[in-house]
């Protein structure tokens, strides 16, 4: 994670690490580094649908509940205005269950399976993806790499929030999260 984020802005007890050591450590891995920050976030309202589904099927969970929100959305006049996100809340090797959600402009009382709900808040790691989906897996474990190197503990929901559809998808960017685990100092200074 960088080090003027992590270290300066919320006190952290890493050792700081040059770039050597970082290149040094992320040498053995599968995937090319990206930049992992520590960034305050706040809730966000979302209109979602939560599935449960093996993890074999999560792309096409994913794309039908964006379906059945989109659906509901113009059979009853809720007004969707934000970014896809899907909130990873309970995560196995063969099943997930996942929140799929559409930022919505106003509070909502649930249409069906289609549920208000807020997006994690708090501390969390944080990189963005740009290309296509395929190597988002990397941004996931460069943020579990560099939470390990930082001696970082995750606290649960990972996160997702996909930026404009884009045709070429060189064009297209995923902001992925990871909330932490905060101590009494870091928690002072978001609350």
């Amino acid at each position: 994670m960088s080090r003027a984020t992590a270290v300066t802005a919320f006190g952290c007890h890493a050792e700081t690490l040059t770039g050597a050591d970082v290149a040094r450590q992320f040498s053995d891995m599968p995937f090319a580094p990206k930049d992992v920050f520590e960034v305050v976030v706040a809730a966000r309202l979302v209109a979602g649908v939560r599935v449960v589904v093996p993890r074999a099927q999560l792309d096409e969970a994913c794309h039908a509940s964006l379906d059945r929100l989109y659906a509901t959305a113009q059979q009853s006049g809720l007004v969707l205005d934000g970014p896809h996100v899907v909130i990873y809340r309970d995560v196995h090797p063969t099943q997930c269950t996942v929140d799929v959600g559409v930022g919505v402009r106003a509070p909502f009382t649930s249409i069906g399976d289609v549920i208000p709900m807020e997006t994690p808040s708090g501390v969390a790691a944080m990189t963005s993806h740009r290309g296509d989906d395929g190597g988002l897996a990397d941004a996931h474990a460069a943020i579990v790499a560099s939470c390990r190197i930082s001696r970082r503990e995750l606290a649960g929901p990972s996160w997702e929030v996909y930026g404009p559809w884009q045709a070429d998808p060189a064009q297209r960017r995923v902001d992925v999260y990871y909330l932490l685990h905060t101590n009494d100092a870091e928690q002072a200074l978001v609350s």
